[in-house]
């Protein structure tokens, strides 16, 4: 094929981002839209020639708002001209690279716009062969190399008779134009075009050449075998002839990995400095007498597991310490993290302090108190829960209670950040499904407290090793067991052809008093709109609603989507819960959901589309009860043999440490990290990671540096110090996993 695709980098956050790994020494912050032109930056991307007011606005919506900026926008994918085509294997709707002369050239004017013209030729390869090339609209006046060599470039489609034509190609004239022979294709706006921008790439490298630094230091980069920034930028932007196009398709060239290195060490260069601080840090001690933590434990109506034992023991030697805890609790969905969050917040209250637990939803948060209530009513510890429905006098009444420190532990959503809320004497700040929140509402709670201990969930299936690798800051704990009577859900897969079987199923159990998931990609019939109506069917909330409906007779169907507003969502969600409804059709919002017993079935229509982590996720919304419970994966008609294998491995596994391993195998954790673990971080070229021992040295490096240059003072951290300062304006803080 002449085209290698390579992933998108992810998009960073803020016109003016830059990722960590690219450093300047120039000061290219300005305030868009507001300066004058007088002091407008010299490297403002409207200052590069073909720009432009109109257009440098439309690349800074894409984050392109300086040259720096360009010249780190890497190729969405590439175009192999060192491919050729004869014209005897040509395809139609395929892309066409071929060598040959253009003969019989008519040029046929625009009967309306004259200065308009339909062009035709005939092109002749080596082989003697020929085919029809047409151009359309093109200058009465354009010249075409008639009888010299050149290459051909465009799509090959039938015309109105059924023969094959090439259409609208480009025409490089071999004698006179040198070719690149391999040519990046950039994700841009319509109105920018690809040679343009690729030009604009060049100026910035020309003029930036003696400003550029990365993260590692010189000294320990060369030491290190990797390139420098601008050798693996230039690269990529270029790629010589040699280059070989499947490492370059794979994103796993030297140029690939001293990015990643790059911007890997001053993550993990933020991770050292902060993990060093919060040893410095002073931590509220929990070390009181246990009146609330033994009977807690000592009256529990099942058995913890080894693992969160071995969790909880972990934690209270951290909570007992002088210094702040910063640990990552990991843990399956249905593994038991909260008895753990609950055992550490009656530790709080025990030793004088108050603990606040901040979940993503309302129903979250009030499934939280209300198994507080359950588990831990009895033991004398208030608790009380803050939310936005929470209002008037009653939210005053509790504001001042929490304040008055009267209240010790304290359930809620985002509003434990809002304004007004104070605590007495906070001592644990717990996150659950921390990735859901960002780096600032996590801040945010952790500054209603200068000492309180941290504890941070995830359910992400995240190896250990990796974790522990990736966020040196942090100390981990994992759950890698479940509690006892769990029955693992059994996961089957399904064609698109199989969904009356799917719906058999799901019936079944609905006789039986329990309820059914059915999760789609899409909220309406966009696949439709777009001509493809047998997807937008099979593949939205809308389509299989409506179906569901004739199929499911008699069962109370809701509806479930991202563009509902909270509290439409909250009452969906409560009507299943309480049994109101039997199926929820859903996006992937319900991702992160709330414990129903009685849900025993997740249907997720084309699974081929979500990754290992996500599929396991979802299949935790169900076996939450002592019923066994199915999850049904319908792959999509077209879903390919990776796909394939992706379903066939979530089938094979069932345990998220199983999942994690899994994925580490399949993606590597580069996809891990840019796609799930970093939050708001602006990690662009972390995809790239293909081995997780790429994060371990850069960790160690990072270490390194910091033990010959502990301040960054010297005049060879000068990089480093402006990749970390741009890390830290990103709100970097602790462990931001997810």
């Amino acid at each position: 094929m002449a085209t290698i695709r390579k992933p998108a980098p992810p998009v960073q956050r803020g016109e003016n981002a830059h990722p960590a790994a690219f450093a300047a020494t120039s000061d290219d912050s300005i305030t868009h839209g507001e300066a004058s032109a007088a002091a407008i930056s010299p490297y403002d991307i409207v200052r590069a020639r073909g720009v432009g007011p109109k257009r440098a606005a439309l690349l800074r919506e894409r984050g392109i708002a300086t040259l720096h900026d360009a010249f780190a926008h890497l190729p969405l994918r590439y175009i192999d001209m060192r491919i050729r085509h004869m014209i005897a294997d040509l395809q139609p709707e395929s892309d066409a690279i071929v060598e040959g002369r253009l003969e019989n050239l008519t040029i046929k004017p625009h009967r309306l716009r004259s200065f308009k013209a339909l062009s035709t030729a005939r092109l002749r390869d080596g082989a003697n062969d020929t085919i029809r090339v047409v151009w359309f609209n093109l200058p009465a006046y354009a010249r075409f190399p008639v009888g010299e060599p050149v290459l051909i470039r465009g799509r090959v489609a039938h015309d109105a008779s059924g023969k094959l034509q090439i259409v609208h190609p480009e025409v490089h004239p071999l004698a006179e134009t040198a070719i690149a022979p391999i040519r990046p294709v950039y994700r841009l706006p319509p109105e920018v075009p690809q040679r343009l921008f690729a030009s604009i790439v060049a100026e910035a490298r020309a003029r930036l050449d003696h400003e550029m630094r990365g993260a590692i230091p010189d000294e320990l980069r060369r030491a290190a075998g990797s390139l420098a920034l601008t050798e693996a930028l230039d690269y990529l932007h270029r790629p010589p002839a040699d280059t070989d196009s499947a490492l370059l398709e794979a994103c796993d060239t030297a140029a690939h990995r001293a990015l990643a290195l790059d911007e890997m060490f001053a993550f993990e260069l933020a991770l050292a400095r902060e993990r060093a601080r919060s040893k410095r840090r002073t931590g509220a001690i929990l070390d009181g007498a246990a009146r609330y933590t033994a009977p807690f434990m000592a009256e529990l109506p099942f058995a913890p597991t080894a693992a969160q034992l071995h969790a909880i023991d972990e934690i209270g030697r951290d909570l007992a310490a002088p210094s702040q805890m910063n640990r990552l609790l990991i843990g399956d969905v249905g593994s038991g993290k909260t008895l753990v969050a609950f055992w550490a917040a009656l530790r709080a209250a025990e030793s004088g302090y108050q603990a606040a637990i901040m979940a993503p939803t309302e129903l979250l948060a009030e499934q939280h108190q209300r198994n507080f209530g359950r588990l831990c009513g009895r033991l004398g510890a208030m608790s009380a829960l803050l939310t936005g429905k929470l209002a008037g006098a009653e939210r005053a009444r509790t504001l001042r209670a929490i304040e008055r420190g009267q209240i010790p532990i304290v359930f809620g959503t985002q509003a434990l950040i809002q304004e007004g809320v104070r605590m007495n004497r906070l001592g644990l700040a717990v996150v659950d499904e921390q990735h859901r929140f960002g780096v600032f509402d996590r801040a945010r709670l952790i500054a209603l407290g200068s000492e309180a201990n941290v504890l941070m969930m995830t359910a992400t299936p995240i190896p250990r090793s990796l974790a522990l690798t990736l966020f040196r800051n942090l100390d981990a704990s994992t759950l890698d067991e479940m509690p006892p009577g769990r029955t693992p859900v059994a996961t089957r897969i399904f064609t698109e052809d199989g969904a009356a079987a799917v719906d058999a199923i799901v019936a079944g159990e609905i006789a039986r008093g329990n309820r059914a998931y059915y999760v789609l990609p899409m909220i309406d019939d966009e696949a439709a709109a777009d001509g493809d109506a047998e997807a937008g069917e099979k593949k939205s909330v809308a389509a299989m609603a409506r179906r569901l409906a004739t199929s499911l007779t008699g069962a109370r169907i809701g509806t479930l989507h991202g563009r509902m507003r909270p509290a439409e969502k909250e009452r969906v969600m409560r009507e299943f819960r309480d049994g109101a409804l039997d199926v929820i059709v859903a996006t992937t919002v319900v991702e992160v959901g709330i414990d129903v017993p009685e849900a025993t079935v997740m249907v997720i229509a084309a699974a081929d589309r979500y990754g290992l982590a996500q599929l396991h996720q979802l299949r935790g919304r169900v076996g939450r009860g002592a019923a066994a419970a199915q999850c049904c994966l319908v792959a999509s008609r077209d879903a390919g043999a990776a796909a394939r294998e992706r379903l066939a491995t979530i089938a094979r596994c069932t345990s998220g440490a199983q999942v994690a391993e899994a994925d580490l195998r399949m993606r590597g954790p580069g996809d891990l990290i840019g796609a799930r673990q970093t939050g708001a971080l602006p990690l662009r070229f972390a995809g790239f990671i293909r081995d997780f021992r790429l994060i371990e040295r850069a960790g160690d490096l990072a270490e390194e540096w910091l033990r010959h240059d502990p301040g960054l003072e010297l005049p060879a951290s000068a990089g480093a110090r402006i990749a970390l300062q741009r890390m830290l304006g990103f709100g970097f803080s602790l462990g931001d996993v997810g």
